[in-house]
Order: C-alpha cells, then sequence, then structure tokens
C-alpha cells in the first residue's frame, strides 16, 4: 500500500503508526517479531523501520520489511539514509527495497556514525535529505523504463516522506523542509518532541513558510526515565523535567505505578497534539509493545479498523513525475 493518498487525504480518523528497528542481533528477531505481532493487532496505517548509520543493518532493515510485509496486512515505510554511501550504493539499496515490494521511504540525511563528530557527504554521494527525495524518484523512472514504462496495476506508485523537526530553531529546519517538499516529499514525521504547543507553533511556522506536507508528530511514550535521558543526549530535545519529577514520584510505588504515570502523561499530550489538528500519530516503540498499546488504549484507539486500501491506478502509470510541489528520526538532527 503506498501512503501518501492517506496521509493527504485522509482516512477520516488519525493514522497511527509505528516505528520500529532491526534487531542487531540474530536472538532480537523474536522479539521484534513478538511487537510486530502485538502491534499489527490493532491495525495501524504503517510500519516505519529505521536505517543504520552507512547502511550498517541493510541486511536486517530489509528483512525485517520483507516480514512486515509478507506477515502482516500492514503498510511498511523504509528508513533510508544519504551517510557514508555513494549514489550508487544509494540506488541499490534503494532497488533491493523495492524489488521486496517496499512502496513507502522516509528519505533521511542521517546521523554521522558512531565516533565521529560531523557529518560529511561522501565524496561521490548525496548531502541532503532534498537530494535523496529527488535520487529516489529517479531510481523509480529507471525501475519503470526497465519495465517498459509501466508498472503493475496493484502496486501503487512511490510514496515519500522526510524529517520535521519541532524543536529548536525552527528558521533553517522550515529552509530544508521546503527544499524536500519542492523535491518531492509528501509528507512529514517529525522528530520527538514533548509539547503539543510547541509543535503547533512548528506546524503553524510551515504554512506560513508555504509548507503544505502533513507533518504527523512523532510521539515517545514517556514510561522509562533512562531510556528518556538517554534520547536527550542523542537528540538535544529536552525532556521536560517535570516528567521526570513525576516518573520519579510514582517509581516509589513500583514499576507498575510507574508506567501508568507514564502513559497518563503521554496519552495527555497525544490528545493534545490531535485536538490541535494533527494528521495521526507516529509512535517510537524502541521494538516494544506495551507501552504504544497502552497508549492507543487510553486514546480509545486501540480497537481500530484498517484503512481503506489505496486505489490501483487502472492503467499503467506514468514514468514517475512527482506530484506537486536506531531510531533515525529519534536520532537526533542530522537527518535534515
Amino acid at each position: 500500500m503506498t501512503l501518501a493518498p492517506l496521509l493527504q487525504g485522509g482516512p477520516g480518523r488519525p493514522t497511527i503508526s509505528f516505528e520500529l528497528f532491526p534487531p542487531r542481533a540474530r536472538d532480537g528477531e523474536d522479539t521484534v517479531r513478538r511487537t510486530v505481532s502485538a502491534l499489527a493487532d490493532v491495525s495501524p496505517d504503517f510500519f516505519s523501520v529505521t536505517y543504520g548509520a552507512s547502511g550498517s543493518t541493510r541486511s536486517a532493515s530489509l528483512g525485517l520489511l520483507a516480514h512486515v510485509l509478507a506477515d502482516t496486512p500492514v503498510a511498511a515505510m523504509a528508513h533510508l539514509t544519504c551517510v557514508g554511501a555513494s549514489r550508487r550504493e544509494v540506488v541499490e539499496v534503494a532497488s533491493d527495497f523495492l524489488e521486496a515490494g517496499v512502496r513507502n521511504f522516509l528519505a533521511l540525511r542521517g546521523d554521522p556514525p558512531a565516533g565521529a563528530a560531523d557529518w560529511r557527504a561522501h565524496p561521490e554521494g548525496v548531502d541532503r535529505a532534498c537530494d535523496l527525495v529527488e535520487l529516489l524518484q529517479v531510481v523509480e523512472r529507471r525501475r519503470l523504463a526497465l519495465r517498459g514504462g509501466s508498472r503493475p496495476v496493484d502496486e501503487g506508485p512511490l510514496s515519500l516522506a522526510v524529517a520535521a523537526f519541532p524543536s529548536g530553531d525552527h528558521g533553517s529546519d522550515l529552509v530544508a523542509l521546503r527544499a524536500k517538499q519542492d523535491a518531492g516529499a509528501q509528507f512529514a514525521i517529525a522528530q520527538v518532541c514533548y509539547d503539543a504547543a510547541e509543535f503547533a507553533a512548528f506546524v503553524a511556522d510551515a504554512r506560513a513558510a508555504g509548507i503544505t506536507l502533513p507533518i504527523l508528530p512523532g510521539v515517545m511514550p514517556t514510561t522509562e526515565p533512562a531510556r528518556l535521558l538517554r534520547l536527550e543526549q542523542l537528540t538535544g530535545v529536552r525532556v521536560p523535567r517535570d516528567v521526570l519529577a513525576r516518573l520519579e514520584a510514582a517509581q516509589e510505588f513500583g514499576d507498575a505505578a510507574r508506567h501508568r504515570e507514564g502513559v497518563r502523561l503521554t496519552t495527555a499530550f497525544a490528545r493534545r497534539l490531535l485536538d490541535d489538528g494533527a494528521p495521526g500519530l507516529h509512535v517510537y516503540t524502541f521494538n516494544s509493545a506495551h507501552a504504544a498499546l497502552d497508549l492507543l488504549a487510553g486514546l480509545d484507539l486501540g480497537a481500530r479498523t484498517p484503512a481503506p486500501p489505496t486505489p490501483a491506478p487502472r492503467a499503467a502509470a506514468p514514468d514517475g513525475a512527482h506530484p506537486h510541489h536506531h531510531a533515525a528520526l529519534a536520532a537526533g538532527r542530522g537527518t535534515r
């Protein structure tokens, strides 16, 4: 299923999506598959699968995407970055994903590999997410050309998403987001944030800058203080200290009490996002279903019906003209 029409037209209800990361070791495969199964039971609109720096999880990412596509009815989105890769290598990875049946991509510049202080483009690569958006469209056009200029009627067009950053300097982030929109991106997924008013202000600034893309907020269940603080180190997005204080106070009554308080806080935040007009929620799961499912239950979104499938084109599609102009999004601002 291709996602852009769903996000752009709206399914008549908030969309729900979950971010997963490929297991680092074989013994993690069973865990992530159990998580996928549990989350698929609530009929999310899509799973996104992260992609490690310099292609370090290429095989594992492809394996998890293939599992989602083959063993669940849920659409899959592949993260793809520019880090440490030539254009040829990016084309090879994108082609592998396309051949596996992936029709949805999240195009990211990506963060520097571990141990690298600065982001440096490959001398034969691309160095901006907007360039990656354009390159993916080139890959799709070439693929269609090899098929005689048409795609199978049940395949659907390519869907391209990009990152957005509601925290920090809106000026530079909005310039980058506008460039991604102009390059052909169709919707955006926001980096984690904890302030609904901040997200609403970012969206308002984006609209004033001529950015019309649907923007999904990224939501991190605030149930585990250590994970939140680690995420703060990675992203630079400060966890509200009152959230940490409430979790600490609840911890005096045990882990279950702390979990309940974290879910309560996240539910209130997510409800405010939806009340303010967010088109849906993109939930960072860290490969655990428990908090994500409790969040949906708190929002009365746990018993959902699947969105209607995107209608397949009746005739062969043209050759890819784009429409008008570990956790990768949680990992940092380098995904511009």
